[in-house]
């Protein structure tokens, strides 16, 4: 039986994984990544359709700050580099599109509507931090808006706002600031600091010191194996098809017993893996899962016959199946064909019809394109596929259940256990939080 000791050993092998061996690498640890897989990447792995690989639905590096910029910029120091993207966006709701924007428009709205909405996002209280779900943060002060954003719980999260933890509200985009005014209006008022992230104004006419990054004309995968080809270089011990089974704390240092029968020991342990899996893994209970709705989504494949003029991607708003349409052609890999290939989302849960049978919704999937501008009569081919997890809502009582168990887990194998944040979904929020614990530096 193999033994090996480590300043760090990290639970899974993700994104969130592999940037925090990153940061301890580079702070001089010794570090090893236990995962179930066969390679570093998780979600960012690339996926093979007719004879292109392409992401596993839309995936970019947005956000960016400064300081991650060359954090990542160094990554790919031995590969090509990350491409700046200047996003285009469109969004679609009540029969309109509008360009610029992932927002809802709610200039779409009749008259009367819209000064209601304008009045309640003004009078919109500023303290969120006591409400425990989506429908708290909406009723008493905004219930015009509520009554959009409970349709668009059901939608694209498929489930009821009044369920849904108020964490949600970083997920999905129509959670955030609202289109209601004139570009140059709301660029004035967001002048204002009260106002100034409850009013949308154009991305490309506010100064922000951020990057939109992407290994542009290939995909995602491209920056995974440069991750992992870096990871490795750098010293990182990767225990890959394997896993934990078993976490054993004496005074103050752990013994991770593996599933192939090898043991590692380290003075830290940082989980990175399901929150669902670290429960498991340390405290042998099963208790967060209740909390936690995993969102699974039909993503339909189409390769087009005539280019269309699009955006990066579209975002869907009305009462339709649809959610939203990306052109991976726009910034990845057209693939061998050249021709454009559109990859459109739509929400699901794994008891209904469509999940059991997504090829009989290809025609009202086409019908609702039409509705859209776009013309499906382009398509030279489709194929859907089925992500069981795409988003992960949590519900109410999440929070206090997650710090139930942190306090747990630290009072049977201490402080050294790390949980790193579970519920971020961005992966410049990810580098953020890492920031933030003196992780990456």
């Amino acid at each position: 039986m193999s033994d090996s000791n480590y300043d760090a050993a990290i639970i899974g092998g993700g994104f969130k994984g592999m940037m925090t061996a990153y940061g301890l690498i580079r702070q001089g640890m010794s570090v090893c990544i236990i995962d179930r897989a066969d390679q570093l990447g998780g979600f960012m792995s690339a996926m093979r359709w007719r004879d292109t690989e392409i992401d596993k639905g839309p995936q970019y590096l947005d956000g960016i700050s400064r300081p991650h910029k060359a954090i990542l910029d160094d990554i790919m120091s031995e590969h090509e580099p990350l491409a700046s993207l200047n996003y285009s966006y469109g969004t679609f709701w009540n029969q309109q599109y509008t360009e610029g924007f992932a927002l809802p428009d709610y200039r779409t709205l009749p008259d009367d509507e819209q000064a209601i909405v304008l009045y309640e996002t003004i009078a919109a209280q500023t303290t969120t931090t006591s409400a425990d779900t989506i429908a708290q943060l909406y009723t008493e002060e905004n219930p015009v808006c509520y009554s959009h954003i409970r349709r668009w719980c059901k939608k694209f999260l498929q489930n009821d706002a009044e369920q849904l933890s108020a964490l949600n509200r970083n997920i999905v985009t129509f959670f955030g600031r609202k289109l209601i005014l004139d570009n140059d209006l709301s660029l004035e008022l967001k002048q204002l600091p009260y106002l100034d992230d409850r009013l949308a104004a154009n991305k490309k006419t506010i100064d922000h010191d951020t990057f939109n990054l992407y290994p542009k004309g290939k995909n995602l995968g491209y920056f995974r194996q440069a991750f992992e080809q870096k990871l490795i270089a750098m010293g990182v011990t990767l225990f890959l098809e394997n896993e934990a089974t078993e976490i054993e704390t004496r005074q103050h240092k752990h013994r991770l017993r593996l599933k192939d029968g090898s043991q590692v020991n380290a003075d830290a342990v940082y989980c990175a893996a399901t929150i669902e899996n670290t429960e498991s893994l340390l405290l042998g209970t099963d208790s967060i899962s209740e909390y936690i709705e995993p969102v699974a989504q039909v993503f339909y494949l189409l390769e087009l016959d005539l280019q269309q003029e699009l955006p990066f991607y579209i975002m869907n708003y009305s009462d339709s199946s649809i959610s939203r349409i990306t052109n991976f052609t726009a910034y990845g890999n057209p693939g061998e064909s050249g021709k454009d290939i559109l990859c459109v989302e739509v929400p699901t849960t794994m008891d209904s019809q469509l999940w059991n049978d997504p090829d009989s919704h290809y025609t009202q999937l086409c019908a609702e394109m039409r509705e859209m501008g776009l013309d499906p009569d382009t398509i030279h081919a489709h194929q859907a596929f089925k992500v069981p997890s795409t988003y992960r809502a949590v519900l109410r009582g999440y929070e206090q259940q997650l710090a139930t168990i942190s306090d747990r887990i630290a009072e049977r194998h201490g402080d050294s256990i790390h949980i790193l944040t579970p519920h971020l979904l961005t992966r410049s929020s990810i580098m953020h939080d890492l920031s933030g614990r003196d992780i990456l530096k």
